[in-house]
């Protein structure tokens, strides 16, 4: 079979593989994964940071939600990893030919990262593009020197720290590069000034924010990477790591598989010494600095800290490709390669939703039932109420659930302390009431419901819903505790 037919159906068989991540899910799965209802409801606060993370990513969640209705999450996270697919090519037309770069940004797809855990868009997933942009823009900013590349620079490591503050760790791997070979002239220059400039001007609302809240995101942070570090010591770096090279597996199989012999000496005649060494720089420098930190202090690694940070394996390895093997035969093989993985791995994506819950007997967090669960909290306080439910509270995980999927898209006061939502009050708990549920048996810490419950202009309503699991019918059902606590003038039946 000839390799150009195949390459003409590339384009379509891209587009139906995109399709199906963000179709498949929305369809088959009974509630959203982990952090997209958290992120939807952070988003629609519009504020400029939340008690774990800085607010950009959430702010696009919430847009894409609001827009395209309940599969915006889904469309969100596949329209980042093509963003970055399209980056890691613009970057890799910069340093070798457009096959190669080609191939080397659909690698991506052979990472795990940027397939399976894409189903939940995150603050992680949201770096991708960021991360892989910051590389390209610099690259052309010190090839170049054009300000409108630092221009965009700036803005990019600015937006960047809006996402998460781990983009740090690159911004520092840029500044130790520029400082550590002959691009440090480039700071005798106003250009590179500027773009730091911009950068803060951009960052600066947040760090405002944290310092007003007592920088809870970093103490967030510290105490995650203390979790790990408390678990494993100074050995939890040399678990990232291993995680970040069985993440690069499906990768290693393509090559196994397609008989693809790599050699570190074959890159002089791809690309030049200069953009080599920036290629490894970029490519690897961060994940080795992280090791080396969590190795010598004991720092706590988050395997999913090293999501965003492996945009370049594709190139560096097409680049380690000899050029003597390189034939539009290779160029095919590796096509089909990717594509196959591409294919089981979404086979996969589909029987794991679809049956997951039957084989492990238990619901994962996709397989809740968040319909019936927000139309329950719907109907239930439309019986009582003639105003809109203005806000929802309790057991953390139905709360996100049912706020996310609720006709009244009800703001959120998360369990545990006030300051976890600052967009509340007690004021305004006062004026419009809340509805409160938790799960049979838990007792969630819930700010300010003590005082709404002696409040006089309140009348407080409570009750249980019993709800089936859709995809395990046999399980015993939830048993959801609620109260309603319903100003006055809004009470339907006063009797």
């Amino acid at each position: 079979m000839s390799s150009k037919p195949f390459s003409i159906r590339l384009p379509a068989w891209l587009i139906l593989y995109f399709v199906i991540w963000i179709v498949a899910p929305f369809i088959l799965s009974t509630s959203y994964p982990l952090d997209v209802p958290e992120g939807i409801y952070w988003g629609r606060e519009w504020q400029w940071g939340y008690y774990k993370h800085p607010p950009f990513s959430s702010w696009v969640l919430y847009s894409f939600y609001y827009v395209f209705g309940h599969i915006g999450p889904y469309f969100l996270s596949q329209c980042t990893i093509v963003l970055s697919l399209w980056i890691a090519y613009l970057f890799g037309t910069e340093l070798m030919s457009r096959q190669r770069a080609f191939i080397g940004a659909l690698f991506l797809l052979a990472i795990f990262y940027y397939t399976w855990p894409s189903l939940e868009f995150n603050h992680n997933i949201a770096q991708m593009p960021v991360w892989l942009g910051l590389v390209y823009i610099f690259y052309l900013a010190i090839k170049h020197n054009r300000l409108q590349y630092w221009l965009v620079l700036g803005l990019l490591a600015g937006i960047g720290m809006l996402i998460k503050y781990t983009v740090a760790v690159l911004l520092l791997s840029i500044l130790i590069f520029s400082v550590l070979t002959h691009y440090r002239r480039i700071w005798l220059s106003f250009k590179p000034w500027l773009a730091l400039i911009i950068a803060i001007a951009i960052f600066s609302p947040n760090l405002y924010w944290l310092m007003q809240h007592d920088w809870i995101s970093i103490t967030y942070a510290s105490a995650r990477s203390a979790e790990d570090a408390n678990r494993n010591g100074h050995f939890a770096a040399l678990g990232y790591l291993a995680t970040q090279l069985i993440n690069h597996l499906p990768l290693l199989i393509i090559l196994i598989c397609t008989r693809t012999r790599l050699s570190f000496k074959q890159h002089k005649k791809i690309m030049g010494q200069n953009d080599w060494f920036y290629l490894l720089w970029m490519g690897l420098f961060p994940t080795v600095m992280l090791v080396l930190v969590g190795l010598v202090f004991g720092v706590g690694l988050r395997d999913m800290w090293g999501m965003p940070m492996w945009g370049l394996s594709g190139l560096i390895v097409v680049a380690m490709i000899p050029e003597q093997l390189w034939s539009q035969q290779k160029y095919t093989s590796l096509l089909k390669g990717i594509s196959i993985w591409v294919a089981i791995v979404t086979l996969l994506m589909i029987l794991y939703i679809s049956f997951g819950a039957r084989i492990r007997h238990k619901p994962s967090r996709m397989d809740w039932p968040q319909t019936a669960m927000a139309h329950e909290a719907d109907q239930q306080w439309q019986s009582l109420s003639s105003c809109q439910m203005d806000s929802i509270t309790g057991s953390d995980w139905p709360v996100l659930l049912i706020a996310s999927y609720s006709k009244f898209s009800p703001s959120v006061m998360i369990s545990g302390k006030a300051v976890y939502s600052p967009w509340m009050s007690e004021q305004r708990l006062h004026q419009h009431g809340t509805l409160a549920i938790w799960l049979e048996g838990e007792q969630p810490n819930i700010p300010w419901l003590k005082s709404l419950a002696a409040d006089q202009n309140l009348t407080v309503k409570q009750g249980q819903w019993v709800i089936g699991w859709n995809k395990l019918p046999e399980r015993q059902p939830l048993k959801i505790v609620w109260q309603a606590y319903i100003p006055n003038h809004c009470l339907i039946n006063k009797n």
